[in-house]
């Protein structure tokens, strides 16, 4: 399994390899686009080709685009779900175009019915239909806070069906705890993780967002913590990453950030989840 982290585009693409480089970072996801504005600033071809250029020279992958935090693929108003599905549309081209491997998204906020599932599905078919099936698009579980969409496998799989286009899933460890798994224990993550084989499937799940949480457990709370801090602690991320069932590409940390050491911590705390590599036999 790969290791990297979500880090800043601030100033240029660009920027996120080079402190990917000075990390360590195996894979590396980011935003394409300021997360808290609907301002769309365009991409020239030679920025496009300056980053695919500097992310094949330092070796990272997968590359993974985070979908901005202001579209909401459920809304109900007509304006506000045009306006996201268009910026879904835009941000699923530029990752494209960036050669991105995977798009991550979050269902979206709506009441728990049929039609906030079958808007979700109809704005994600319509996306990969106009751009492509590349990169692929990977629903991200939510802690269910507010009237967030996700918070459990089925949910998932019912805008995965209903979509009718190919999706994977991306889990989020202080997510699922917020929405009730208890991943300390044992128990919490064989049932998310049977809960995931019963519904969308294993093979479905291709990304893991590894971070602890500093809301405590089924609080429907998103709160991202640093790895062995939190109240998942890192015994019980330690059972869950080494999980014979979990099988994923890469993990994909965001953990916050004051200072680098801030990153340094939680990629050495990552490294030791790790399995220790089997011994050969003597010959």
């Amino acid at each position: 399994m790969r290791l990297g982290f979500h880090l800043s585009i601030a100033g240029s693409l660009t920027r996120a390899i080079t402190e990917a480089r000075l990390l360590g970072c195996q894979a590396l996801q980011i935003f394409v686009q300021n997360p808290r504005s609907w301002r769309w600033r365009e991409v020239s071809r030679e920025e496009v080709r300056n980053f695919v250029q500097a992310r094949r020279q330092a070796g990272v992958g997968p590359l993974v685009v985070h979908l901005s935090y202001l579209p909401n693929l459920a809304a109900a108003d007509p304006l506000l779900y045009r306006r996201s599905v268009q910026r879904f549309t835009q941000e699923l081209a530029l990752a494209r175009d960036l050669e991105a491997d995977y798009l991550v998204a979050h269902p979206g906020h709506g009441p728990l019915e049929p039609e906030s599932f079958l808007r979700v599905a109809q704005a994600l078919a319509q996306a990969v239909a106009q751009v492509g099936p590349r990169p692929l698009v990977l629903l991200e579980n939510t802690a269910g806070q507010g009237r967030e969409l996700g918070r459990q496998p089925a949910q998932l799989q019912r805008i995965m069906d209903l979509s009718g286009v190919p999706l994977g899933l991306c889990l989020d460890t202080a997510h699922a705890f917020g929405a009730g798994y208890d991943l300390a224990h044992p128990g919490g993550a064989s049932r998310l993780l049977a809960e995931i084989a019963a519904g969308p499937g294993l093979s479905a799940l291709k990304m893991l967002h590894l971070n602890d949480s500093k809301a405590p457990l089924g609080s429907g709370r998103d709160r991202h913590w640093h790895l062995g801090r939190g109240a998942i602690g890192l015994e019980g991320l330690a059972q869950f990453f080494r999980h014979p069932a979990l099988q994923v590409e890469a993990a994909i940390m965001e953990t916050p950030r004051r200072h680098r050491a801030d990153d340094w911590h939680n990629l050495l705390m990552a490294r030791s989840l790790m399995p220790p590599p089997a011994l050969l036999p003597r010959s």
